[in-house]
């Protein structure tokens, strides 16, 4: 609205010209939107947890840490022998190749003819050639033309219903989704030189809830095991998927490891002060924070919870949803270390921040929970039945580097109808008024988590942690220390500590490189302490340009800024000429008229120019938000 009067400014002064006003025409352009395919929904049944004896897993190769055995037996899987997410949908794109990383492994994603994910190891077998660089090869032009040019590219960015293949960009070769070489264009018999060429390492791949998700080690004799671990993703988190799709989910990439990013997101006592003045939270809310760990009685009986979400029309024949429960096999996560909040509604942060607006039952419970080998999450009972969750989900990528996946989510559940007639009449009339409606409307946009005012409020939450966490690693690379140095006399830590113990079990079973991508003893991670702070809270490459979301508010506020920049080149130009009326109304005796008209012009020309300047800043702000904003905590006051 602001832009729209101040256009209607700036077209009136340029009528008071006395001398020619040219009107400059121009073009904007659009700014280059991410296409993605939208997000296919997946059944609950598929990836919760069942509660039943861990699958004991073996070490499979000889890249292991330890030698001592050549295969080592525990209820702790190995690091690699895990599923981990590593991208959400939208941010990946069907019509080409994806690079990513995980456990310090370079990998691609591409979707298949089938809209599968397939995910390989990013080297081409010839002489090792990033395959993310190449480009998917239909399965009609493979077929027709697989020793000429290399097949069809698939110029679709909507989908991809023929791609059946990877094409190294190097020579040519083409690999399925098995691995295999299909194709090796510099042969005369190219079918029966492929036989011959190495396959490419494949991993386990599947999506859930938004994300894609990666099985960390190629060995074949493991994929069955894989098969059976299904997914710690909660009822609530599919929930929020559901209704608004995978940009729902904060994804950014940190300047830290897995192992420094679970430490931190495990500490409730840092929140007044990491994040003061954000969402609430201050200094003066830190204080006695005592945490309970919770035993594995207690935590398969907190988890029962997920068993509240089991679809009703799952039943037959009119069976009642206890019977369906009780001929399934239970199911729901537990998580293998819990801590429960002490006297929750006196000490825990958000708890505190949050009695500032709304009420807090003295009953309610907060608890903070770690599931095997990368998810946490927050579970909080404001007031009775009333529940809020944050969930979060880890991916190390590679030493010193990992990424992270928010996920906000509340639950309240329905209310009860109303049994009399004129009471549901009321009930029913009071929801259809407009002030209802409107009411709606307004939380509904609030609690969106798919806008880029949720994903800012993130951006904000990570870069109170960004700079001293990465220093941290440095300081204890420097000085040859590890968690075992730290000083935890206060119960706190007593969470974060179980974390480190289980992250160092399961480090030493893995291979070389998945030990490493956790590990802070390593010049890799954390031996240059050169690094900017503007690379450590890089917004823009570590989130902006994977967000759809954003990247469109960006495109929008770039646009904004373009046009109030060409308001300012006409206001330039007519006050130039305003000021040129003027001074021949006053030294060549042009009549008054002219004079106050142009008088008028100049004093209309240089209030817009300064309205203009103000928003153009405003919206340099906007802009740079989605890029870097520095965080220094000694002006955070």
């Amino acid at each position: 609205m602001k832009t729209f009067v101040l256009l209607l400014v700036a077209s009136a002064t340029i009528l008071y010209q006395l001398t020619s006003v040219f009107v400059l025409a121009f073009s904007l352009p659009h700014s280059k939107a991410i296409s993605h395919s939208p997000p296919r929904r997946t059944t609950a049944s598929s990836a919760t947890i069942l509660y039943e004896s861990k699958a004991t897993l073996t070490s499979s190769s000889a890249d292991r840490q330890s030698s001592s055995t050549s295969s080592t037996t525990t209820t702790t899987r190995p690091l690699h022998q895990n599923w981990f997410p590593v991208s959400i949908t939208t941010a990946l794109r069907p019509d080409r190749p994806n690079a990513i990383q995980l456990l310090s492994q370079k990998l691609v994603l591409y979707q298949d003819s089938d809209d599968t994910w397939v995910c390989l190891a990013d080297r081409c077998s010839h002489r090792f050639a990033p395959l993310s660089e190449g480009r998917l090869i239909s399965s009609r032009s493979s077929e027709s033309n697989s020793s000429s040019s290399g097949g069809g590219s698939v110029d679709d960015k909507s989908s991809c219903a023929s791609c059946s293949s990877i094409q190294c960009a190097y020579h040519g070769w083409q690999f399925d989704s098995t691995g295999k070489c299909i194709t090796v264009p510099q042969s005369p018999s190219s079918s029966a030189t492929s036989t011959k060429a190495k396959p490419i390492p494949t991993f386990p791949c599947r999506e859930e809830a938004g994300m894609i998700w990666v099985w960390g080690d190629s060995n074949p004799t493991t994929f069955d095991v894989a098969k059976s671990i299904p997914l710690p993703i909660s009822p609530l988190v599919r929930r929020a998927y559901s209704n608004f799709g995978a940009d729902a989910c904060f994804m950014r990439d940190l300047p830290y490891g897995m192992e420094l990013l679970g430490e931190n997101l495990l500490d409730l006592s840092h929140l007044p002060f990491s994040h003061h003045n954000v969402g609430g939270l201050s200094r003066e809310l830190g204080g006695e924070l005592v945490l309970r760990m919770m035993s594995e009685k207690e935590r398969v009986a907190y988890a029962l919870w997920e068993e509240e979400f089991v679809d009703d029309d799952n039943g037959v024949g009119g069976e009642d949803k206890q019977d369906v429960m009780m001929k399934k096999k239970k199911r729901y996560s537990v998580p293998i270390h819990q801590a429960e909040v002490m006297n929750a509604r006196h000490t825990d942060p958000m708890f505190l921040s949050m009695a500032k607006r709304f009420p807090v039952s003295e009953n309610a419970n907060s608890t903070i929970s770690f599931y095997e080998p990368c998810h946490i999450r927050y579970r909080r009972e404001r007031v009775p039945g009333t529940f809020g969750h944050v969930e979060l989900f880890m991916c190390p990528t590679s030493a010193g580097k990992s990424r992270v996946f928010l996920w906000n989510t509340i639950y309240k559940p329905p209310e009860e109808t109303v049994s009399t007639a004129a009471a549901s009449l009321k009930s029913r009339l009071a929801k259809l008024s407009p002030l209802s409606a409107i009411k709606r409307a307004m939380l509904a946009k609030l609690f969106n988590p798919a806008t880029s005012r949720a994903h800012l409020l993130s951006h904000s939450i990570f870069d109170g942690d960004g700079i001293f966490l990465n220093y941290q690693g440095n300081r204890m690379y420097e000085n040859g220390l590890t968690f075992r140095d730290y000083s935890t006399p206060s119960s706190a830590d007593v969470l974060l500590n179980a974390y480190r113990r289980y992250l160092d079990s399961a480090a030493k079973l893995s291979t070389k490189a998945a030990a490493k991508a956790v590990s802070y003893q390593s010049n890799d991670a954390y031996g240059d302490d050169d690094i900017t702070r503007a690379m450590m809270l890089d917004r823009y490459n570590s989130h902006t340009k994977h967000c759809a979301v954003c990247q469109k508010e960006l495109g929008r506020y770039e646009k904004k800024r373009g046009v109030v920049a060409t308001l300012k080149t006409a206001l330039v130009g007519a006050g130039g000429a305003s000021a040129a009326a003027l001074i021949g109304a006053l030294f060549v005796g042009l009549p008054v008229a002219v004079a106050r008209a142009a008088a008028i012009s100049s004093v209309t020309s240089t209030l817009g120019f300064t309205a203009l300047s103000r928003k153009e800043t405003a919206l340099e702000r906007k802009i740079q938000s989605f890029k870097f904003e520095d965080y220094i905590h000694a002006e955070k006051n």
